[in-house]
């Protein structure tokens, strides 16, 4: 696979710091004309904290690691930081990222000819050796397709040639690749820390020797977990699924998963990357324990991930002293498929508040066991934020909880909702499954007699408090023992959710009910084989992007795109006999074919199955040692209630976060540059907030449960403009030099910030309630640089006597200028605002010596509301070019001058 051409050269140029001059003009032209006219334009700029930069010339393979979602989502996962960091160890190994663009971005790329790139040096997709996919999720297939043609990689790996990028796909998709499978070179199965470290000594190998596109992946196919589907043909019978076999020597007949035996400090980022826009779930997060030996019998995850592996406590707080220092992150995450089995969470907690109180910090768990849950741990998560907690009854009798063999009793659940409302929680979430096997309409009811119950314990312990019930279609999902079960049709589904919805319509609960369309999709994506991949294409090329998004998801595509190809959408989602070959049997996800039948005909009986860390091996194939048996569970929350209350810090159960006595207070201006323009002032916030508290600043904090340091900002800078004096106020516990706490600061700062100066502060208010003015400089500004001097005169002269003006604004949604998350949506900003002059605009006239350029002062809100984007509508020459594009950068705020003389001057 010979290296394409053009890859070297890296240097200073015209692209901000950091990004490879060769990559300079693309930067440049994204900067221009892109950029500026797209919605959280931060998601496409990366300049992160912690992000790797490397020099071409140490680099020999180069890895893009692409997400097919937005930034915001791509970044919460947990699994793409630990690729990226495990390959920028290796030296010779880059790893850069990219995410899946907003339509809105897809277009303006489009248009303007710009093609993927990655977020580090923003160098062409194209241009890597190996382009790899995280696949979590059924519904963003169709983004896959997007990123590659932007990318301009053929969309079908077999019309790929010498000098194209390896398509890999890995994640929870990869355990039935087959309806992707047409699209990707070749996938890795199961576990990738060392997975991909192999894959990486592959490539290289083939680079230095030459090695042809198909030489290499034959030899890819020998290792183990990597499967290669170009080796492999689909054999059908009669139009019916009758197999995938090898057609090539060097593939296996069964690819088996890749597992890694033990969970090491050295497979988890000590420093993570700190989003510069924020992520769904932005915090630090650490895997604490990977597989779970539960048995649900409904969970991909917690078969496909067996045995259970765990990382020590001694490391796991080493990991979150570290991560908080190198990220300033305020709460910590302990992820797991079941974290309250975690063996030892009780000593982890302990030992975490323990440094994490101090920080302001907070610890989270994702859903929790309800039979696990006691008042200890309740208080130990809560100590310093309590927002809410979750919760799986999955089903709502208990007939139906031992189908599925979930093994929580009425009492269990009842018992926890006491001990989370007593404990000061005000909200928990439950989530249920409708369509499970062998479900009854009483079993559909038994949903909302649970939740009632559990609303009566509320109200018991809480006022106000409330329940949030989500409740999702059945999917029989591969790897697991109902994969041959059948899937409910829309309309079954439909017919139960009109069932619980009046049901569920009372106070104190919040009903939530997954769209049947979309699990729909998802059953057929996950249990087809490799003949959907031309309904696939088909829905892409007829718009079909980001499915899992409410307000994008399309549902009419997808009938169409079924109806052209011929794919009989409904037949993937029926029940299959077990003695026929299923799409995924040459993918080896650990447990055995066997067990997963002996426990789908304990499911029809009726009959359980305990965890094997309770009774013993259970045979299931994942292990053959019993190693997961000797591990052992956590004590039951019930029996954990009654120990020593003092474990979880119960002794200092009074404590309260509060403020201490103040003793110092701070004036810090800095810049806003290059990729930084482009973020909120909300992300510019965090990014500070952040920045103080991995800088070890003694911040002061507000009181309450929700405490945050004291930071009191300057009037916000629009999205896209950069700033020279950006101003905000911090206060300290104790007093500190400030060179010092301006070097603590830039030390933890993005790129495009930097501390400018440091003063401290003993008079006056806040910045916020001192500023009456804002002071700009324009450039770009439409067709004034071809104009004459005394024209432009004429035009700013003209605009100045006028009594009023009206200006027409861009309405600010979800897709609009204002740069909305998607699905948040919020009122859009009014469309015309009208002006006086002579009482809004303090000043305004054109620059010497630069045509196009204009100085403007700005009176602040409430006071005044123009914004420089309205002067350059005003002052425009229709037709000349786009407003957008125009430069604006904040040159100062000023105040009202002290004395009689008034009159306005700069802050600091």
């Amino acid at each position: 696979m010979p290296r394409r051409a053009a890859r070297r050269g890296r240097g200073p140029g015209a692209a901000p710091a950091g990004r490879a001059d060769t990559m300079s003009e693309l930067w440049t032209r994204l900067d221009r004309d892109v950029l500026p006219l797209v919605a959280r334009p931060s998601r496409y700029v990366g300049g992160e904290r912690n992000a790797t930069l490397k020099d071409d010339e140490s680099v020999a393979v180069r890895f893009l690691l692409a997400f097919p979602d937005v930034y915001e989502i791509g970044m919460s996962h947990l699994g793409l930081r630990v690729l990226y960091d495990i390959l920028n160890r290796r030296p010779e190994v880059a790893a850069e990222r990219v995410f899946a663009p907003w339509p809105d971005m897809e277009a303006r790329m489009r248009a303007s000819d710009i093609p993927l790139f990655s977020l580090e040096t923003t160098r062409p997709a194209r241009e890597f050796d190996v382009v790899g996919f995280t696949l979590q999720y059924e519904l963003h297939h169709t983004n896959v397709l997007t990123m590659l043609d932007l990318a301009g990689v053929p969309l079908r790996a077999a019309d790929r040639r010498e000098g194209d990028p390896l398509v890999v796909g890995g994640g929870p998709a990869s355990f039935n690749p087959e309806p992707l499978a047409d699209f990707f070179d070749l996938f890795v199965v199961g576990d990738g820390e060392t997975a991909v470290l192999e894959l990486a000594d592959l490539v290289l190998a083939a680079l230095r020797d030459g090695a042809a596109r198909a030489e290499t992946l034959r030899r890819a196919a020998g290792v183990r977990g990597i499967y290669v589907p170009s080796l492999y043909a689909e054999r059908r019978e009669g139009g019916r699924y009758a197999g995938t076999v090898p057609i090539d020597a060097a593939a296996p007949p069964v690819v088996a998963r890749r597992v890694e035996p033990t969970l090491g400090p050295g497979s988890h980022p000590a420093r993570p990357i700190v989003p510069i826009t924020e992520a769904t779930h932005d915090r630090l997060a650490l895997e604490i324990m990977r597989g779970c030996t539960r048995g649900c019998r409904f969970c991909q995850a917690g078969m496909v991930t067996r045995p259970a592996r765990m990382r020590s406590v001694d490391d796991l707080v080493d990991l979150v002293e570290e991560g908080l220092s190198a990220t300033g992150y305020d709460e910590v995450s302990l992820l797991s498929l079941s974290p309250s089995d975690y063996p030892c969470l009780g000593e982890l907690v302990a030992r975490l508040n323990e440094r994490l109180i101090d920080r302001r910090a907070s610890i989270s768990l994702p859903s929790l066991r309800v039979d696990r849950f006691g008042l200890e741990l309740a208080d130990g998560i809560g100590r310093v934020r309590r927002a809410g907690l979750t919760f799986a009854p999955e089903a709502g009798t208990q007939r139906l909880r031992d189908v599925i063999n979930k093994n929580e009793t009425e009492e269990h659940i009842l018992d926890t909702a006491d001990v989370a409302f007593a404990s000061a929680w005000g909200r928990i979430k439950l989530y249920f499954m409708i369509g499970l096997p062998t479900e009854t309409d009483e079993d559909v009811r038994g949903i909302a007699t649970l939740v009632l119950k559990v609303r009566e314990v509320a109200r018991a312990r809480r006022k106000g408090a409330v329940i949030s019930v989500s409740i999702s279609p059945f999917v029989p999902r591969p790897g697991t023992p109902f994969q041959w079960e059948r899937q409910d049709s829309v309309e079954e589904t439909r017919a139960k959710e009109r069932v619980l919805r009046p049901l569920l319509s009372v106070r104190g609960v919040k009903l939530a009910l997954r769209d049947p369309r979309v699990s729909f999709l998802e059953g057929v994506m996950s249990r087809g084989d490799r003949s959907l991949g031309r309904a696939i294409e088909a829905a892409w090329s007829a718009g079909a992007r980001f499915d899992a998004w409410s307000e994008r998801f399309d549902f009419a595509v997808w009938e169409r795109a079924f109806a052209e190809t011929g794919t009989d959408a409904g037949a993937f989602l029926a029940e299959r006999d077990p003695a026929e070959p299923l799409p995924w049997d040459h993918i080896s996800a650990g447990v055995s074919k066997e067990f997963m039948a002996g426990e789908r005909a304990k499911a029809l009986r009726g009959e359980t199955t305990p965890d094997c860390r309770e009774a013993g091996c259970v045979a299931c194939g994942a292990c053959d040692d019993g190693r997961a048996a000797s591990r052992g569970l956590p004590e039951r929350g019930g029996e954990a209630a009654r120990q020593r209350r003092e474990f979880l810090g119960r002794r200092d159960r009074k404590r309260k976060v509060g403020a201490e006595e103040l003793s110092a207070k701070y004036r810090v201006r800095y810049s806003k540059e290059d990729e930084a323009r482009f973020l909120s002032h909300l992300d510019i916030v965090r990014a500070i907030a952040r920045a103080v508290a991995a800088g070890g600043i003694p911040a002061a904090f507000s009181r309450g449960f929700n405490p945050h340091p004291k930071l009191s900002f300057g009037p916000p800078l629009p999205v896209g403009a950069a700033g020279d004096a950006e101003l905000f106020d911090i206060e300290l516990t104790r007093e500190m030099p400030p060179e010092e706490l301006g070097a603590r600061l830039a030390a933890g700062l993005p790129r495009g910030l930097a501390v400018k100066a440091v003063s401290r502060r003993t008079t006056g208010g806040s910045v916020s309630s001192e500023a009456e003015a804002a002071e700009y400089v324009i450039r770009g500004v439409p067709g004034l640089g071809a104009m004459e001097t005394g024209d432009v005169a004429e035009r700013i002269g003209a605009l100045m006597a006028a009594p009023s003006v009206t200006v027409e604004r861009p309405a600010v949604g979800r897709d609009g200028a204002g740069g909305a998350r998607p699905g948040q949506g919020g009122p859009p900003a009014p469309p015309a605002k009208e002006i006086v002059p002579a009482r809004d605009i303090l000043a305004l006239e054109a620059l010497a010596g630069e045509p196009g350029a204009l100085r403007v002062v700005l009176g602040l809100p409430p006071a005044a509301s123009v914004r420089p984007a309205d002067i350059v509508r005003l002052l425009a020459v229709p037709g000349a070019g786009s407003v957008e594009r125009a430069a604006v950068r904040r040159t100062g705020l000023l105040r009202r001058k002290a004395g009689e003389a008034g009159g306005l001057e700069a802050m600091l």
